[in-house]
C-alpha cells in the first residue's frame, strides 16, 4: 500500500462527509502536512471547515513527541487541538489556524508590528511560566556540542575552510565555554523552533497559535528569544533586536541586569546560529533544499553581531578569539561563495 493511500484509509475511516485533499509545500523535515477541505452543515447551509493533516512517515518521523509536548503546552498556549491520531502509521489530523503566519503579520501590517512581537513575547513567557518537571528531554552538553559541530562540519567544508591543529583548538575551547555559559542560564520549557514561520495568527481567536513544537526541551531561558528576535527569515537591523530583547527584558523582569541578560541572549545565539548555519547546509547538499542558501546571510550576519558584543562588552576571552577567526579565515572564504558569485 502506498503512502497515499495509507493517508487516503486514515481520513475516510474519520471523516463521514466528502473532503478534498490540499498539498502544502514541506518544511525543514520529512513531515509533510495536508489541509484538509470538507463542507457541514449549518444555518448558512453547508460552510467549508478545514483540518490539517500531519504525515509523519515512520522511520523517518515521529508523531509521538507532538502528541506529548501539545498536552504539556496546551496548558499555557494555543496549540493546535488534535482531531484524530494513528500513532503507529504517524498521522495526525490536527485543528487548521489558518493560513496567516506571523511572518505575514509583521510583513503586512508593520504599523502593528510592535503588537503583533509583544503577543509573541507575551505568549513565550507563558510558556515559559509552565512548571519544568515534565517528561521533556534536557538540552544536554552532548547536544550543544553536536549542534555546534554542524558549523565545522558541514558549513566549513562548503565554503572550503580546513580546521588547523590550532583551529580545533580554539573551536573546543568555544564550544566548551558556550556550553558552560548556556547551562549556567535559567531552565524552562524550549520550543526550539520558536519564530515567524511556527507562529500562526488563529482564525478563530485573537491568540497566536504556536506550532511545529515536537522537538521541545528543558534549557535555558534564552534560547527562544534568540529565534524570535534574531529569526533567519526577517531582516532586522541591530538597533532593533536590542530594543527588543529590552522590551522582553521588561516583560519578564528576569532576576538579573539588562547587561547581563543581554549577554546571555547573545552568547545562546552563538550556539544557535553555528548550528543553523551547518543545517542550512546540510539542508541543500543532503535534502536538496537549496532555497535555505539564501537565508545563510542573514545567520552570519547574526553571528558576527554577537561575537562583536561579546568581544567588547564582557564575554570571556574565547569569543573575541573566535571573533577574530571568524573574521580573519571564515568571512574571506563565506564571501567569495555567497558574496562574490
Amino acid at each position: 500500500m502506498t503512502r497515499h493511500d495509507e493517508m487516503m484509509n486514515f481520513l475516510n475511516n474519520r471523516l463521514t462527509a466528502g473532503f478534498t485533499v490540499e498539498s502544502l509545500a514541506g518544511d525543514a523535515s520529512f513531515r509533510r502536512y495536508h489541509r484538509i477541505h470538507f463542507k457541514v452543515a449549518s444555518e448558512h447551509d453547508k460552510d467549508e471547515m478545514t483540518y490539517l493533516l500531519m504525515d509523519a512517515p515512520p522511520g523517518k518521523e515521529s508523531v509521538t513527541e507532538f502528541v506529548s509536548v501539545a498536552g504539556i503546552m496546551s496548558e499555557a498556549v494555543n496549540v493546535p487541538d488534535i482531531i484524530a491520531q494513528d500513532i503507529a502509521k504517524g498521522f495526525l489530523l490536527l485543528q487548521d489556524f489558518g493560513t496567516t503566519e506571523f511572518a505575514h503579520l509583521i510583513k503586512d501590517d508593520k504599523a502593528n508590528m510592535a503588537r503583533y512581537y509583544q503577543k509573541a513575547y507575551e505568549t513565550l513567557i507563558k510558556l515559559q511560566d509552565l512548571d519544568i518537571d515534565v517528561d521533556l528531554p534536557v538540552y544536554r552538553d552532548e547536544k550543544l556540542n553536536d549542534e555546534m559541530d554542524l558549523f565545522s562540519q558541514w558549513f566549513s567544508p562548503y565554503i572550503n575552510v580546513s580546521f588547523t591543529a590550532d583551529d580545533e583548538l580554539l573551536w573546543e575551547r568555544l564550544k566548551k565555554q558556550v556550553i558552560t555559559d548556556v547551562q549556567n542560564q535559567p531552565k524552562v520549557i524550549v520550543h526550539r523552533d520558536y519564530h515567524s514561520r511556527n507562529l500562526m495568527q488563529d482564525k478563530a481567536s485573537d491568540k497566536l497559535g504556536v506550532i511545529d513544537f515536537q522537538d521541545a526541551v528543558i534549557g535555558a531561558d534564552t534560547y527562544d528569544l534568540v529565534s524570535l528576535v534574531r529569526d533567519a527569515y526577517i531582516d532586522v537591523d541591530e538597533t532593533w533586536v536590542n530594543e527588543q530583547i529590552g522590551i522582553f527584558y521588561e516583560l519578564k523582569n528576569p532576576n538579573m541586569t539588562l547587561h547581563d541578560f543581554t549577554k546571555n541572549v547573545n552568547i545562546m545565539g552563538v550556539q544557535r546560529h553555528l548550528k543553523v548555519l551547518g543545517i542550512f547546509i546540510r539542508l541543500y547538499q543532503r535534502d536538496g533544499k537549496e532555497r535555505y542558501l539564501q537565508n545563510v546571510p542573514k545567520v552570519m550576519n547574526d553571528l558576527c553581531h554577537e561575537l562583536n558584543w561579546l568581544s567588547e562588552q564582557g564575554g570571556d576571552d574565547i569569543y573575541t578569539d573566535f571573533k577574530e577567526f571568524i573574521y580573519q579565515k571564515i568571512l574571506p572564504a563565506y564571501n567569495q561563495v555567497f558574496i562574490s558569485a
